[in-house]
């Protein structure tokens, strides 16, 4: 190459890279070391996901006849259902790489962070147009944002660990005054598309100070949105949310109070109901009939991880999947509003957080969609607000024929969920002694149930995949049926007559 040529690719590479000055300005650049970053890039073609391939494959041991029907978030009227959409207020995820996705879950909610300390950059300046898109976007598609007011500012004297420092806040008079501005600066900005409002995220233990930011704030709120919905975050059990509850009490201000939300992150799903949802539950309405709890971000990580919820626990994408389902329809059947977290792995500064629906790297690139992001897509397609919980028993009887695994002579719990859906009989069972496993394969079981549907049907809830009852296996007296050889394991499948099952024309999988 002569040397005209060499300073014309000198300085046609300048150009592209003006903006980077320096080696410490490099990460400006995605890929400044990989060999091909000169080509043009193409749009993120998704990945095999091999544990959804090997899903599909599994032999039930009945005949496939379908696939379950799933629905864009649009076509659906309305549920309670919601997803996590947060953090992007700390640049762990990014918004353009999974809002395509979103519509396709079925879901109806999405739960953003505000972002105090990325808004208000210099004191007195907002600037919203990164959450703009989110919030815009997000409601455009027929999902409902809602939107957590959060964390500290460091312009006002917040340390860097913005989610736990409450007290920096509250005890500063200044401090205190411009949160207030800033969530009235929020509120003002998008109350034509945003009207639930959750107040901080997770201040644990810190019930004095937080009673007294929830009390403020949802006052400041109303003065703008008077029908705002204002939810109380989670924090800890039962301490700091007598505080809150004391607090407005005094103040004669109950009516300030809406959902009480609580996060339970628990090897087993099935455990927290009585730990936490029921007690919590009881606690509120012991107040007021009018508060209510919501399941306000949980979720399950897809693999070992060392730090964060659920830590030190080998978990899978094959368990993930199963633990969401336990906790939407273990959510669904007892009336509980519910936010699954999250919808695409976060990359925090020190960790590549795996409780995603959606796989991403540590450029925060889409890669594909775990099982569990098909898995939420049934359940939040199947079970809108035209599905009616009906009741829960968490020790049905039932009678082991065979196991999956012969050396498995462990007594099992078996949970049914009922629902009635357009006034025919659905329910969904699964094992819930203990945590989900990756195991692949199920026990044969006999069980009776109350309702005797005309041509029942199996459905794995992971995949959608629909198989028929053969008539063998069904046996009918005195207006009950007795299902034998039903494939059980421990994550939900659902039983119902094949009329209130919509099957999609095209039964190929996902991805």
């Amino acid at each position: 190459m002569n040397a005209a040529l060499v300073v014309a690719a000198v300085v046609a590479g300048v150009a592209a890279n003006a903006e980077v000055v320096s080696f410490k300005d490099a990460a400006k650049i995605k890929s400044w070391d990989a060999w091909d970053d000169h080509k043009k890039p193409e749009p993120p073609k998704e990945k095999t996901c091999v544990t959804w391939k090997k899903l599909n494959e599994l032999d039930v041991g009945l005949k496939e006849i379908g696939r379950l029907a799933v629905r864009d978030a649009k076509d659906i009227k309305s549920s309670k259902w919601s997803v996590g959409c947060e953090t992007m207020d700390r640049d762990y995820s990014d918004w353009n790489v999974y809002k395509h996705l979103l519509a396709p879950l079925g879901v109806k909610h999405g739960r953003l962070f505000s972002g105090w300390a990325k808004t208000e950059q210099e004191k007195g300046k907002y600037d919203f147009t990164w959450l703009d898109p989110q919030v815009r976007e997000m409601a455009a598609m027929g999902v409902k944002p809602w939107i957590c007011l959060s964390y500290g500012n460091p312009v006002w004297g917040s340390d860097f660990r913005l989610g736990m420092r409450v007290k920096q806040v509250t005890d500063s008079p200044e401090a205190f005054e411009a949160w207030l501005r800033y969530c009235t600066a929020c509120v003002e900005r998008y109350k034509d598309v945003v009207d639930e409002w959750e107040i901080w995220n997770e201040p644990f233990g810190q019930g004095q100070e937080y009673a007294e930011l929830f009390y403020r704030t949802a006052k400041a709120v109303r003065a703008v949105q008077p029908e705002a919905r204002i939810f109380c975050t989670a924090i800890t059990f039962p301490t700091d949310y007598e505080c809150v509850l004391e607090k407005l009490k005094k103040e004669n201000a109950l009516g300030l109070g809406s959902y009480f939300i609580y996060h339970p992150y628990h090897q087993n799903p099935d455990s927290s109901y009585a730990r936490m949802a029921e007690p919590l539950r009881r606690l509120v309405k012991s107040y007021s009939d009018t508060f209510d709890i919501m399941q306000g971000e949980v979720g399950c990580p897809a693999q070992l991880e060392f730090a964060h919820a659920m830590n030190q626990i080998e978990w899978t994408e094959y368990s993930q999947a199963k633990w969401n389902l336990r906790r939407t329809i273990g959510d669904a059947v007892r009336s509980i509003p519910c936010n699954v977290f999250t919808m695409i792995d976060l990359q925090y500064t020190f960790m590549l957080q795996s409780f995603g629906l959606v796989r991403s790297n540590t450029l925060k690139e889409f890669v594909y969609r775990r099982p569990s992001y098909f898995a939420m897509q049934n359940v939040f397609s199947y079970i809108d607000d035209e599905v009616r919980p009906v009741g829960v028993c968490t020790n049905v009887p039932f009678i082991v024929e065979s196991r999956f695994d012969p050396r498995d002579t462990a007594a099992r719990m078996l949970t049914e969920a009922k629902f009635s859906r357009h006034g025919q009989n659905v329910v969904f069972l699964w094992y819930s002694d203990s945590r989900p496993s990756d195991m692949l394969g199920f026990d044969r079981i006999t069980l009776k149930f109350a309702a005797n549907l005309e041509s029942p049907v199996w459905v794995d809830m992971i995949t959608g995949r629909v198989f028929e009852i053969p008539a063998e296996s069904v046996e009918r007296k005195d207006g009950a049926m007795v299902l034998k050889n039903l494939p059980i394991w421990d994550s939900p499948v659902m039983v119902a007559d094949i009329a209130s099952v919509p099957m999609r024309e095209d039964r190929r999988a996902g991805n």
